[in-house]
């Protein structure tokens, strides 16, 4: 995933939020799943080093800054950790009830109003997060993962079995286990090659389909 991707205040790669095109998701999701890819889990690249660093990422994807104090910033990473553990459970097919617990525990004090929004198609009311800043960002990730469960695409937004990026599943059967077949996909091919050169069973055999 290295390749024309940029780095961190450390100089330890960061992929973009976006990566890869074929995974993304649609509408808020895809906002979602950009937020839970603001770290890399393999070198412990971290988007998110500072109140000024989430600004720059809310404004590269045009949304308002939220001027975050230290200590918001740390709770919003907790929230970004649980929807990792809730992600990760869609890709295993195990549930995780305690995360489910802790992110109703970390926004259950965001409100809600509801708005008139103007439309090419018409209008229509809809819910919208209110309060401060951070407030307004909790809110939008909330509805996101309300309005995918209702949509049923919430299943579909998973985390690779190998590097643990968030990406959107578009097969049929709901079957994709890697973030890329040329990035983790061609590596874990690789290693049940070796695997089976070697006599090894390999450790995630049981994910191949």
């Amino acid at each position: 995933m290295a390749g024309g991707h940029p780095r961190d205040a450390l100089g330890r790669v960061l992929p973009h939020s976006w990566w890869p095109l074929d995974r993304q998701a649609a509408g808020e999701l895809e906002f979602l799943r950009r937020f839970c890819n603001s770290t890399n889990h393999e070198n412990g690249a971290e988007r998110f080093d500072s109140p000024a660093s989430l600004d720059r990422w809310l404004v590269e994807e045009g949304a308002r800054p939220v001027a975050a104090r230290r200590s918001e910033l740390e709770e919003l990473i907790d929230v970004r950790h649980t929807l990792l553990r809730l992600v990760m459970a869609n890709s295993t097919g195990d549930d995780d009830p305690d995360a489910w617990r802790t992110l109703h525990a970390a926004v259950s004090s965001v409100q809600f109003g509801v708005e008139l929004s103007v439309e090419r198609g018409g209008d229509r009311l809809e819910l919208a997060p209110r309060g401060g800043g951070v407030e307004i960002l909790l809110g939008r990730l909330v509805l996101a993962v309300l309005d995918a469960q209702r949509s049923g695409t919430w299943p579909r937004l998973k985390s690779c079995l190998h590097c643990r990026w968030v990406v959107f599943d578009p097969s049929k059967n709901r079957s994709s286990r890697w973030c890329s077949m040329s990035a983790c996909g061609g590596r874990h091919n690789a290693r049940r090659y070796r695997a089976r050169k070697s006599g090894v069973a390999h450790p995630l055999a049981e994910w191949d389909s």
